[in-house]
């Protein structure tokens, strides 16, 4: 049997406390601000406080990158017909790991550093930050089950500064 992390430990802990001040009881499911936003999974993005926002104010998609694929559209779509979702932001970061590495690159290190093959592993990488936001918004907001009342917009993350840079 293993040994639960040390870290599990400290987070059983913390939920105990926060649990015991929880006031988010009886929150809507729905996005109270008719926000959606899809960023990275960068642990140096704190979405509702990058917004001055609260539990309850809007939905929040991470993936790395902060960025469009697939699965992400289609949580989209649904967002936008059944939770209200009128507001879309896509918003990735400064200084991401995507957007850093080369795909032989980052292979050959998931390599050396893990002992398995990664010789077929295709991530979503990207390379100019900027033009790959554009894109992504602007093949968002041309999607056709996209909920006619949706708008879509792109924003940057500074992870320096914490400042919201939009398109």
């Amino acid at each position: 049997m293993t040994q639960e992390p040390e870290v599990l430990a400290r987070l059983r802990t913390a939920n105990a406390a926060y649990a015991d001040q929880f006031g988010a009881a009886g929150v809507p499911g729905r996005a109270a601000q008719r926000l959606l936003l899809i960023t990275c999974m960068d642990s140096r993005i704190v979405p509702h406080a990058v917004f001055g926002l609260e539990e309850g104010d809007m939905k929040v998609i991470r993936n790395a990158g902060g960025q469009l694929n697939p699965e992400v559209v289609n949580d989209i779509v649904l967002a936008s017909h059944v939770l209200d979702c009128e507001c879309i932001v896509i918003m990735p970061h400064t200084k991401c790991a995507m957007a850093s590495q080369k795909l032989d690159g980052l292979r050959s290190a998931l390599s050396t550093k893990s002992g398995k093959d990664f010789s077929s592993f295709e991530p979503r990488l990207i390379d100019e930050p900027t033009a790959k936001l554009a894109r992504d918004v602007a093949e968002l907001e041309a999607h056709p089950l996209l909920h006619e009342a949706a708008t879509v917009h792109g924003a940057m993350y500074d992870v320096d500064t914490g400042r919201v840079n939009w398109l």
